[in-house]
């Protein structure tokens, strides 16, 4: 009776450790990979888009007047927290994309923008970390989707993308996976000739040419 009493107590001790390891396991790969360890900016935080701020930015810095047109060209730069509240700003406007969603940064290194993702997740927080390439095309500023990863995982392309809907700061090509920045309203007859990132910062070039009779009289349009 010893005996079974014995082996009894050494199959719920070993069952026990073996629930124990699976916990701890299970814990430590969470923390090591999935945990959120880098700091984002609520996507429920109190920001405001200065329209003047932001228009002052395309300002042209060269212009060259005619008769027939003006032609204008300038560079202006926005900072990782700059482009943390676009997007913010951006993604407010799509509810069913954020709905999961509780905090953003975009992290500027080399010539990668990162943008982190922090995911509230059946209450449990998780971060995601996706990559882009900055690139000029056919007058526009584009991201480029590069990769993306919740811990050891990869996230697709269409994952990201499926959500996604055209708004007045962004447009998205799902199909190549570039976001697109749009400023439709404001640099309606401007087009970015080139945008790299250099010290941190995304450097935007653009250039313009405003036919004459459309800058004084704009109901000619």
């Amino acid at each position: 009776m010893t005996k079974k009493k014995n082996k009894l107590f050494i199959v719920i001790l070993s069952v026990l450790i073996l629930i124990l390891a699976c916990f701890f396991g299970v814990k430590a790969v969470y923390k090591s990979y999935f945990a959120p360890k880098v700091s984002v900016t609520s996507i429920n935080s109190n920001i405001e888009l200065n329209d003047w701020n932001l228009i002052k930015k395309f300002l042209p810095n060269n212009i060259n007047l005619s008769l027939k047109e003006i032609n204008v060209s300038s560079t202006t730069e926005f900072s990782d927290s700059e482009l943390t509240d676009l997007f913010i700003l951006a993604l407010r406007e799509e509810p069913d994309a954020i709905k999961d969603l509780t905090g953003l940064k975009v992290d500027i290194e080399n010539d990668d923008i990162n943008i982190y993702v922090d995911i509230n997740y059946k209450d449990i927080p998780f971060q995601g970390k996706l990559t882009f390439t900055a690139q000029s095309k056919d007058g526009k500023g584009i991201f480029h989707y590069k990769e993306g990863k919740v811990g050891f995982i990869d996230i697709s392309k269409d994952t990201i993308f499926k959500n996604l809907q055209d708004n007045s700061i962004l447009s998205f090509d799902k199909t190549n996976g570039d976001i697109i920045l749009s400023f439709k309203d404001i640099i309606k007859y401007l087009q970015i000739k080139s945008i790299k990132v250099e010290n941190n910062k995304i450097v935007i070039v653009f250039n313009g040419t405003i036919p004459l009779l459309s800058s004084i009289f704009p109901n000619l349009n």
